[in-house]
């Protein structure tokens, strides 16, 4: 499917071997589509070659109204979900990363984490804790402290750590502060510590 303007979509940045990987900007005029129709479950999906995820195009009624489904309606309802600005859409389709937002406060919360010993495991939900903090930002955060405590307990309780509200609280507390002034590029103490002595 030939692409009205060139487009530059950029996967975002992760880690491997506690390196930061950066993949290269992948520049686009046009888009190779493979159409996937299930019948059973009454799903009409579009995969674009190297582009992560699946965009659903038709689903439920609509599928049994527009049966048999072709080529020609998937393409046209492609373009209508891309819309306007389809480098905007394309990119959305990348999943988040913490490496994207290195300041944010899920990230800062993560490293601080890690820097008295607890590292993220596959299985936690940690990773995804951290990308939706980062995602929603410090003020939500500041706002659903006791939130993010509670992942926290949760997941000090899966793997039977011993966990106190009030330090994980603390920690929160910090990792804010620390984010806030990393994001607004003001000077960060080294010690963690003296965070508790800074007004946000």
């Amino acid at each position: 499917m030939k692409l009205t303007n060139t487009i530059t979509v950029f996967p975002p940045p992760y880690s491997h071997s506690n390196t930061i990987i950066t993949p290269e900007p992948i520049v686009l005029d046009s888009l190779k589509v493979m159409y996937c129709d299930y019948e059973t479950t009454k799903q009409y999906f579009a995969r674009i070659d190297g582009l992560p995820g699946s965009i659903e195009l038709i689903n439920g009624d609509e599928y049994d109204k527009l049966t048999p489904i072709n080529r020609h309606i998937g393409e046209e309802r492609l373009k209508q979900i891309l819309g306007d600005d389809p480098q905007k859409y394309l990119q959305g389709l990348f999943p988040h990363t913490m490496e994207e937002d290195p300041n944010g406060p899920g990230s800062v919360l993560s490293k601080m984490i890690k820097s008295i010993g607890i590292v993220m495991s596959e299985g936690c939900s940690c990773r995804q804790h951290a990308i939706e903090m980062n995602k929603k930002g410090n003020d939500w955060c500041e706002q659903n402290i006791d939130t993010i405590v509670g992942w926290l307990r949760n997941e000090a309780t899966r793997r039977k750590l011993p966990f106190i509200d009030a330090i994980g609280k603390l920690l929160v507390k910090r990792a804010i502060t620390k984010s806030k002034r990393l994001l607004a590029n003001q000077p960060v103490p080294e010690n963690d510590e003296e965070l508790d002595n800074i007004e946000n």
